[in-house]
């Protein structure tokens, strides 16, 4: 006898459905989740062994830092001893410098165009400061009270401070005035 052939009937309510699809389906969702998880995973190794390189770079630039730090400290106390040992030697070049470059042919023509024609200038005592000034003592001789006034005015206008020390009347009846005077020395 002659096998008989064995039918399959579903006879549910709701028959099951090709199950290739979702076998096929399932297959595609966890290659691309592993495809992912492997990329993934690749970019996480990769920077993580970046980020340790650039931590180890940090790390060396923080001992860089610090090594420029005690050596600017070391740098900065031998360049202050340096300036507390030859500072008076320093000074007196300066100084000499001040003096040799010091345009006195200049302060004279000033003084001299400032004079009026009738006034003179008597006695000059010349200081030299150490904050690029000259002090100047005048003992200027005018007619009058105008002329002193008018040769006053021109210094000013020349940059001169000026201060009266005091005056007094000569024998010939001429003014006599001491001025001090501060000029600003141009280097």
């Amino acid at each position: 006898m002659m096998a008989a052939k064995r039918l399959n009937l579903n006879l549910a309510t709701y028959p099951l459905r090709n199950r290739r699809f979702f076998f096929l389906l399932l297959s595609v969702m966890a290659a691309t989740l592993f495809l992912i998880s492997y990329l993934a995973a690749r970019t996480y190794i990769r920077y993580r062994s970046e980020a340790q390189k650039v931590r180890v770079s940090i790390d060396n630039i923080d001992q860089l830092i610090m090594v420029a730090g005690t050596e600017e400290k070391n740098f900065r106390q031998k360049v202050e001893e340096a300036v507390r040992r030859d500072k008076n030697k320093v000074d007196l070049v300066n100084s000499i410098i001040l003096r040799k470059v010091f345009s006195w042919t200049e302060l004279l023509s000033t003084l001299e165009n400032s004079l009026p024609d009738s006034s003179y200038i008597l006695s000059l005592a010349p200081t030299l400061t150490e904050d690029s000034r000259l002090q100047l003592r005048l003992r200027v001789v005018s007619q009058d009270l105008d002329k002193l006034l008018e040769f006053l005015n021109k210094l000013k206008a020349s940059k001169f401070r000026i201060r009266i020390e005091g005056e007094m009347e000569s024998e010939k009846g001429l003014l006599i005035s001491e001025v001090s005077l501060s000029y600003e020395r141009g280097i």
